[in-house]
């Protein structure tokens, strides 16, 4: 409908935002076209706004059209409110739902449901209506005030505009708006029971039109600047203002409300001054107009105050325009004008004006004020000042100093005359009108005229002094006029005189007569005078310092003073004359300090004159100031704790806070306390670093007395509460900036300082005042800046000002509170600002300060808002979605909505992109409203798996339009904005929420179109952090994607790999700088080491993918192995910053990894390459000390895989091996001494601090670790293939000894233990190698023996059933590794030296007896890994110590017989867990795991643990049998002896059974109990239906293949552990399913001992004269019944045909050899334990064979063969079996027993044998007799055993035993 758009109206806010200038950065065109769009609503300004009754259009018609009848009832109320057209109304209530409504749908639906409800929305609308009439009068006084101004950025645009609405037709226009507004009636009076027109309401109405009315007046103020009124424009606005009554005529606006007062004064002073304005005109025409018709109305006005500039300028027009100043009578009645002026105090009230915070500010408005008045001024001093009458009218020099305050009028005054003549007058006067002079210089000089005035006081040309008869000699030349005949000191104790024939003047003065003396005379000498008589006076003034003339004429003089120094810029330009009064403020602090009231004013201004002098001459005055005591202090006792400094215990606020309570308070004046903030800022900003002295205590002071209590203070107006506020948060800010901008590396009292900062406004004193502040809210503070009337330029102590600040500061602060509070506690301050509208929250922070979005006044205010929410969302630990209590739709509409819009500056986008960053990290619910997550069937959150989301047009459409720009301009990445769209897409990726942009993702070319830059060369100064993000994206990705098809991104990465791309991001990454990188305030890394960083993550994790997901091209990666060693290299040059090195040095570590062999393809580049190695080893030598932790462990680590890439290279070159071999001595030895003090072995060298330990309690000494690795490494490698002395330069360090001496030292101390088992380990490996020989010249028991005994923690301990808690406590648990290793250090230093190592070894099982036997009875306790390796360790090195058993009885029976007791134990213990499978299934679990598993009433299931298990058991009982059958007779003694010696022997096995025994501990050995065992090893054979390959015992050179009969085995019988795929549970012990799994080989193994230990016993039992017959019968049995199973077992394995065969001593025959018989020594045997991991692997070889038979023996003497070292001679020791060999090749190599030289057979002890080889007795007996003297021959010669011959012949054995006596 016409009648509908013709009313339709504008966003005049947003218009307000977009032409401004302000708030957007909008092109030009922008603003011209919507400028010119609206040129006839500017015009019509408030008159567009047409009332109920402009047209006829109902507003249910309007809202039915609308399809909005439901708006209807609460659209009729708005309506009525405002009393607007219904058009117009409904655009409002339109605008103001889309653009200022933050509730919900929802929330509005309630709101308009009620009367009651809706009252508040109402008045919201209503304010919003306001505010958009006001906006109209603002845009038109932006115009005329900016048109005219070239430098404004939009001056053309507005001129265009001016000129096409022109400026008559405006001024004709708001001439009419003014009208209107003075006219406009009120809302209707109030009928019988209507409440709607409340008087809140009319109120309201009366301030609205008191604003618009003064609005309209500024822009007539405006126009009258640029164009002229005519004479009938003049009238009909006196005319009106008359009516108005000068704006005092205010039916609803009280005088005794200090705002409507203040309403009604603006008014008065905007009307008087637009008078004033058209009064003051040039033309003639006009004057004579106004003269006539209006000089009667103006004389006769009333005598009010408002009226006195209008009859001042009344006048001075009619003496400008006429000729009245001739006329007598003309003039007489014109000065009765100027007199009635006069007395309404007309220069008070127009300094009122001036001074206003309406015209204060240095806008056009402001300038046509002053400008007016000046020229008033001007027209007054110019007719009637030519006596200097004028300088007696009361306020006329306060006036005059306001107004040359400005440049433009102090640069008039200094040029022209007029107001001149009040300067001349005072000139004349001096120093009577010392005050009012000073005044005028300290104008001029804040006008920018200080070198002007500065210049005219120095020589003032006359000076006025007391008639004195005395000292004034004058001699009268004319009536009233003398000469001087005598010098006269003018200042007395000044260097100043009046000179001999000085003219001069007498005058009468109102306090005496003076003459006038015309003689140059300097100010700074007066006011060094008055100075002077002011500290004589001192005793006089009796505290009357606020009205004392002296004081007054001091405290001007050192106002002038002050600013003059603050505008010298060198010590040259102060005068001698200042000097004295400069440093004459040093002394009045001094002289009044201590009175009783002391002038806080003039003690400020002093202050302040120091503070002046600070940038000149900081040290003088900061010394001289201190002395005084009038600064705080802080006591030195409390510098040492921030928080008792800033408690403020020891503190003293000495004169400064004695000042403020008892002076300042009373007078509520504070000038001491803004000069201290004033100084102490100053001094701040120096940066002189005195922080005890000065910031310190000036901040504890100001955060403890000053700004928690400012609130309560009483002050004179709100403005000064302001300043002081401004200054004490823009102090804090500053400290903040300093701080953070300081270079130091580090300084404690710049810490100090910090934390107490933070502290303290982190508490609720000073953080409750910070937060109500912030909390004031967008509202309020747009609604005092609504009342200003310039929106274009703040006041600098405003409210939003210090909003602003204390944003800024809430923002460090919480950025900063891990300095002072853990990252896990809440402080005060955040426990007030984390709180949800749920909660009891007044303040509500959080909603206040989303809220500040929408200013639209500070451009800043809508980012600080945006830094500081994501300061909160990145320190808050709750969900700031519940504490901003606003809906998604809501967050989007508050911050989105500013994204797409093209006129938003790049600020405050950048600004919403770091927010949203800031959420993705830990705000999921503010996350899901900024990418628009939607719910298909609930609101469940986006982060659980309930439902699938789906995404909106949200900032996702910000991310896609930014790929799309990317792929066109890839190198768009280096502008600000898409980096931060980058980093929301890092922060995606790495917070693992990429399903946010799963749209994004689904599109084709995703991966193409991000990494495009990364296919794209940068520029030369890149924004090297995006390509990090890059680069950690793609990283990312390809972890968590793994294997899975990711073609698209596949592609990006074999094109950056291809050759070119990747050489040129190669050279573009490592080309670091040589300079160390600065260290910033916020701890960030500098952007290259972070992309450093990102390629060697991204390098890392490729290498960890391929070949699944890429592989990186051979050439490409030895070019990247190239360039990152010649880097590495480089930059151990420059280890100022380590943090480069550490990362190349790292990477390099990981690119070494994958090369199995030298990646070298020729011999130059394999000498380049160690040469390269050379120098990066000698260099971390030379600096090693120095060396980062990460650095040594990754040079370390390089050092020793390369150690292994070019092994052969350095044992081939003697001179790299030299080299290399120092270098690794060198760092060994540092790390030594390094670890020799940190356990303070050298009581010469001091104790270092504790390294910290780790989350397992152990110490963090990894580099030692590596180095220990390094040295086994390097033993491994030399000793294998190196030459024969390699270990000189150990042994020349004396290496071995201080490995001993630290681990000696280690092994008590808990949180050494990792170091411990290192150095263990290494000593093993030492111990194994040919170095092994050195240890027996260590004192190793003196090093060793003592110090493995368990720690006091552990003496009395038992095993705990609860983990202890106390990291510093060992356990048994932590101790196990440690002491199996030490008894493996024993055990391998005497197996390889045997009786040179037999007395320490004796010795320390005679300390260690009783840890051995704990040891040994350890599985009852429990069976875990390490138990399992202890118990282990224990028994082989008891096992090989029974071979000299003779010497351990002689040295202590006694331990050898516990021992013994124990290992019988033990392996009744281990028997018996074959058959407790949940008891060994408790043990295997730990202890605090057993109770548990014993309550379960579930089957045991066998599984990896226990067949692992049981396998270490197979072990130990092999270990025990072989311990046993020492203290056993010798089975072939046993049988072919002649005789009989049954007393050399006792009893092993029980034979005499009873009752079963309850307790474990009384458990003996019995026949029983080994025969069950050979029962379950003989079914698990055949269960595993094990095989046998006649393989050959013995090899006989002299037969040739073919002789052999049968086919010889070419690998090991050995089939290994097989793994255990599948559970089942079983019921009897021990199951089925564990003996399948057994290793077969082991079984096999302790099988063979336990025959041989049961066919001793049983011999020796049954021939032993003690025993009874009966029980000699029950062995019988027993062997007869038990053995069942393996008789058939080897009568199914092993003989050749077990059905056919008609004798069962069948067996075959290998080979033939002629038998030699000789006088042989028996070897002993040696038998080691292995060490298996998931896998038990079996190993035998026939060096450590223990099964002897004669003929192979003689065999071996014949041709002995040296003992063949193996791969594995350096690894742990193995087990062996004891008939088994090793093949190699399909060759049998055959070598002794035990390594030998042939000088040390004689030495050789006896040992008993261990098995039987012949099949028959009589071959037995014949190969046992004594040798013949010549050699004989026989059949049984001629054999070649095989393993199946000793099952055959103990079957047989044991056949024959229960049947013989």
């Amino acid at each position: 409908m016409p009648a509908i758009e013709k009313y339709v109206i504008y966003d005049w806010k947003r218009l307000w935002q977009m032409v401004s200038g302000i708030h957007y950065e909008t092109p030009k065109s922008t603003v011209r076209d919507e400028l010119l769009n609206v040129c006839s609503e500017l015009q019509a300004g408030v008159l567009q706004f047409k009332p109920k009754s402009a047209s006829n259009v109902q507003l249910c018609t309007l809202l039915k059209e609308k399809k909005q009848e439901k708006l209807l009832p609460f659209t009729e109320r708005l309506q009525e409110l405002l009393n607007l057209e219904s058009a117009q109304c409904w655009e409002i209530l339109c605008y103001y739902l889309t653009k200022e409504y933050r509730g919900s749908a929802s929330l509005l639906t309630q709101l308009i449901s009620t009367e009651t409800n809706m009252t508040k929305l109402l008045d919201d609308i209503r304010h919003y209506y306001s505010l958009e009439r006001m906006i109209v009068l603002k845009i038109v006084k932006n115009l005329l005030v900016f048109y005219r101004v070239p430098n404004h950025p939009y001056h053309a645009e507005y001129k265009e505009v001016v000129d096409k609405i022109t400026l008559e037709r405006l001024l004709e226009s708001y001439l009419n708006q003014l009208d209107s507004l003075i006219n406009e009636l009120p809302p209707r009076k109030l009928l019988a029971g209507e409440t709607f027109h409340c008087t809140d309401r009319l109120i309201n109405w009366s301030e609205r039109n008191a604003r618009e009315t003064n609005e309209v007046l500024h822009i007539l103020l405006l126009i009258s600047e640029h164009k002229s009124f005519s004479f009938s424009q003049i009238k009909r606005l006196f005319s009106t203002i008359k009516q108005h009554s000068f704006g005092r005529l205010q039916s609803y606006l009280n005088e005794s409300n200090p705002y409507h007062k203040e309403l009604v004064k603006t008014l008065t002073y905007s009307e008087l001054m637009l008078l004033l304005k058209c009064l003051d005109t040039r033309n003639e025409d006009v004057i004579e107009q106004l003269i006539e018709k209006l000089h009667v109305e103006i004389s006769s006005m009333h005598h009010r105050p408002e009226h006195g500039p209008l009859l001042l300028a009344w006048m001075l027009l009619r003496l400008r325009g006429t000729n009245d100043a001739d006329d007598a009578s003309s003039l007489l009645r014109c000065r009765q004008l100027g007199k009635r002026a006069v007395e309404l105090k007309c220069f008070e009230l127009l300094h009122s004006i001036v001074s206003h915070a309406m015209f204060s500010d240095d806008s056009l408005l402001s300038r046509i004020v002053r400008r007016t008045i000046y020229n008033q001024l001007c027209f007054m001093c110019d007719l009637f000042d030519g006596d200097g009458s004028c300088a007696r009218y009361d306020g006329i020099f306060a006036l005059l100093c306001e107004l040359l305050s400005f440049p433009q009028l102090a640069k008039d005054f200094c040029k022209m005359d007029g107001v001149r003549s009040l300067f001349n007058t005072l000139l004349e006067n001096f120093p009577l009108q010392f005050i009012d002079l000073a005044n005028v210089a300290y104008a001029l000089t804040k006008g920018g005229q200080g070198y002007y005035i500065k210049a005219q006081l120095e020589s003032l040309p006359m000076v006025a002094l007391l008639y004195d008869e005395q000292a004034h000699k004058l001699r009268e030349l004319e009536p009233n006029e003398y000469e001087l005949t005598s010098p006269v000191q003018a200042f007395p104790s000044i260097d100043f005189t009046v000179p001999i024939g000085t003219t001069c003047t007498a005058v009468q003065h109102a306090n005496g007569f003076y003459m006038h003396f015309r003689c140059q005379v300097n100010f700074f000498n007066a006011l060094h005078h008055e100075i002077n008589c002011l500290l004589r006076e001192k005793a006089q003034l009796h505290g009357d310092f606020e009205s004392n003339e002296r004081v007054l004429r001091v405290e001007a003089g050192l106002r002038f003073l002050e600013i003059t120094l603050q505008r010298i810029k060198s010590i040259a330009a102060i005068s001698s004359e200042m000097v004295h009064p400069t440093e004459m403020c040093i002394d009045l602090l001094s002289k009044f300090r201590s009175v009783q009231c002391p002038p806080a004013r003039l003690l400020s201004i002093c202050l302040n004159v120091c503070t002046a002098l600070l940038p000149l001459v900081d040290e003088e005055i900061f010394m001289r100031v201190s002395h005084l005591d009038i600064l705080p202090k802080t006591g030195s006792q409390s510098l040492q704790d921030y928080k008792l400094c800033a408690s403020a215990v020891y503190f003293e606020s000495r004169f400064l806070g004695a000042v403020i309570d008892n002076v300042e308070k009373k007078e509520e004046r504070y000038d001491f306390l803004l000069a201290y903030l004033h100084f102490l800022r100053t001094y701040t900003r120096l940066k002189r670093q005195r922080y005890l002295q000065v910031e310190i205590p000036g901040l504890v002071f100001l955060l403890r007395d000053v700004f928690p209590h400012l609130h309560t203070w009483h002050f004179r107006s709100q403005l000064e509460k302001n300043r002081i506020y401004f200054e004490v948060l823009s102090f804090i800010c500053d400290l903040f900036d300093i701080m953070g901008s300081s270079n130091e590396v580090k300084c404690e009292q710049r810490q100090l300082l910090l934390n107490v900062c933070v502290y303290s406004l982190l508490n609720l004193d000073n953080g409750l005042i910070l937060l109500k502040f912030v909390g004031v809210g967008n509202a309020f503070v747009q609604y005092t800046m609504e009342l200003e009337s310039n929106w274009m330029q703040q006041q600098p102590h405003g409210l939003m000002m210090l909003v602003r600040l204390s944003m800024r500061i809430l923002m460090q602060v919480l950025c900063l509170k891990s300095h002072v509070y853990g990252t896990g506690t809440l402080s005060p301050l955040e426990a007030l600002i984390y709180t949800q509208p749920k909660q009891r929250d007044t303040l509500r922070i959080i909603p206040t300060v989303c809220s500040y979005m929408s200013n639209i006044f500070d451009r800043w205010l809508p980012i600080v808002s945006c830094r500081l929410l994501k300061r909160i969302a990145l320190e808050f630990n709750m969900s700031l979605l519940a504490c901003l209590d606003m809906e998604a739709d809501q967050i989007r509409l508050t911050f989105m909505q500013k994204m797409p819009d093209q006129l938003e500056s790049d600020s405050i986008k950048i600004a919403i992109l770091e927010l949203v960053d800031a959420c993705i990290a830990k705000q999921p619910g503010v996350t899901e409203a900024f990418f628009k997550v939607n719910y298909a069937n609930d609101k469940r959150s986006f982060f659980g798996k309930e439902c699938t989301p789906s995404i909106g047009d949200s900032i996702v459409t910000y991310m896609k339009e930014f790929l799309d720009a990317l792929e066109e301009v890839p190198l768009t990445i280096q502008q600000t904005l898409p980096c931060k769209v980058m980093n929301i897409f890092h922060s995606l990726w790495k917070h693992n929420l990429k399903m946010l942009v799963d749209e994004l993702l689904k599109q084709p070319h995703f991966w193409k179109k991000l990494c495009s830059p990364l296919l794209t060369k940068p520029t030369s100064q890149p924004q090297m952090r995006v390509y990090t993000q890059l680069i950690n994206i793609v990283s990312i990705e390809i972890y968590s994607t793994g294997s899975q098809k990711q073609s698209d991104l596949r592609e990006v990465m074999q094109k950056f790999f291809e050759l070119d791309c990747f050489q040129h991001w190669l050279d573009y990454i490592f080309n670091l700088p040589k300079v160390p990188a600065k260290q910033s305030c916020n701890e960030e890394l500098p952007d290259w080491i972070c992309c450093l960083q990102s390629f060697k993550d991204l390098i890392v994790i490729l290498l960890k993918k391929q070949p699944t997901f890429i592989t990186i091209p051979d050439a490409q990666f030895k070019l990247l192995a190239k360039k990152c060693l010649t880097t590495l290299v480089d930059r151990a040059n420059y280890l100022e910053d380590m943090r480069p090195f550490i990362m190349l040095a790292e990477l390099y570590i990981f690119i070494l990894l994958q090369f199995k062999q030298a990646f070298t393809s020729n011999c130059e580049e394999e000498k380049e390459l160690m040469e390269q190695l050379e120098q990066l080893i000698l260099r971390i030598c030379a600096c090693y000390e120095d060396l980062h932790v990460r650095a040594k462990e990754a040079c370390l680590a390089i050092i020793t895989k390369c150690a292994h890439l070019y092994a052969n290279l350095m044992i081939k070159d003697s001179s790299i091996s030299l080299r290399f071999l120092n270098s690794v001595v060198s760092i060994i030895c540092k790390e030594l001494y390094d670890m020799e003090k940190s356990v303070n072995i050298d009581p010469q060298a001091p104790l270092k601090t504790p390294p910290p330990e780790a989350k397992d309690g152990t110490v963090t000494t990894n580099s030692l670790l590596l180095c220990l690795n390094l040295l086994k490494t390097v033993a491994t490698i030399f000793d294998m293939d190196g030459p024969g002395n390699w270990d000189l330069p150990f042994v020349s360090v004396r290496l071995f000894q201080r490995l001993l001496h630290c681990v000696s030292h280690t092994l008590p101390v808990h949180n050494k233990r990792t170091l411990s088992i290192q150095l263990l380990d290494v000593l093993i490996v030492f111990a194994k190698s040919n170095c092994s020989t050195e240890f027996l010249h260590c004192d190793v028991g003196e090093h060793l023996w003592l110090k493995l005994l368990p720690p006091r923690d552990l003496l009395h301990a038992k095993l705990p059933l609860k983990k202890t808690t106390k990291g510093n406590v060992w356990t048994m648990e932590q101790w196990w590794p440690i002491y199996s290793r030490g008894i493996e250090l024993v055990n391998i230093i005497y197996d390889k030296h045997k009786k040179c190592f037999l007395q320490e070894v004796i010795q320390f099982v005679g300390i260690h007896e009783v840890y051995l036997v704990d040891s040994l009875l350890l599985g009852k306790q429990s069976l875990e890994p390490a138990a399992m390796k202890l118990i282990k360790a224990a028994i082989s090195l008891v096992a090989s110590l029974t071979k000299d058993h003779k010497e351990w009885a002689q040295e202590n029976c006694s331990s050898m017989l516990n021992i013994m007791n124990a290992v019988q134990g033990l392996m009744c213990h281990a028997m018996s867990m074959f058959h407790q499978q949940r008891n060994l299934k408790c043990l295997l679990a730990g202890s605090r795991s057993q109770l548990e598993m014993l309550r379960s009433l579930e089957s045991i299931t066998v599984d990896d643990k226990m067949i692992n298990a049981c396998n270490d058991l197979t072990d130990i009982i092999i270990f025990c049998v072989k311990a046993m059958q020492k203290f056993s007779p010798d089975l072939l003694d046993i049988l072919c002896c002649s005789y009989y010696e049954p007393h050399k022997w006792q009893p092993l096995l029980d034979v005499k059974f009873g009752a079963p025994k309850l307790n474990e501990s009384s458990l003996t050995l019995t026949f029983g109990m080994v025969l069950n065992m050979v029962t379950i090893y003989v079914k698990a054979l055949t269960m595993q239906n094990h095989g046998f390959h006649e393989v050959p015992l013995n090899a006989l050179p002299n037969v040739e293949l073919g002789e052999v009969t049968g086919r010889l085995a070419s690998g090991e019988t050995s089939q290994g552990q097989r793994s255990f795929s599948h559970s089942v549970s079983t019921a009897g012990c021990p199951s089925s399913e564990l003996l399948s799994n057994l290793d077969g080989q082991l079984c096999l193994v302790a099988l063979e001992h336990l025959l041989m230990l049961v066919a001793s016993q049983s011999i020796y039992v049954i021939r032993s004269p003690e025993l009874e017959p009966r029980w000699k019968q029950v062995v019988r049995r027993d062997i007869s019944s038990d053995l069942l199973s393996f008789h058939e077992f080897v009568r199914r394995k092993v003989i050749v045909d077990y059905r056919d065969a008609r004798c069962q001593w069948v067996r075959r025959k290998h080979g033939l050899m002629k038998f030699r018989p000789q006088n042989v020594a028996r070897s002993p045997a040696i038998a080691a334990g292995s060490q298996r991991g998931n896998e038990v692997a079996r190993r035998s070889t026939t060096a450590n064979e223990l099964r002897v038979n004669v003929v192979r023996r003689l065999h071996l003497q014949q041709h002995p063969q040296p003992l063949q070292p193996q791969s594995g001679s350096l690894e742990m020791t193995r087990m062996l079996s004891p008939i088994a060999t090793s093949h190699s090749g399909g060759r049998h190599q055959m070598a002794a027993s035990t390594p030998q030289d042939s000088k040390d057979d004689g030495e050789m002890t006896y040992e008993s044998r261990k098995r039987l080889y012949a099949a028959e007795s009589m071959a037995l007996e014949v190969q046992y007799l004594p040798p013949p003297t010549e050699p004989m021959y026989c059949e049984l010669s001629q054999v070649q055993l095989v393993e199946e011959d000793y099952l055959q012949l103990m079957s047989a054995l044991f056949s024959v035993i229960p049947q013989t006596e």
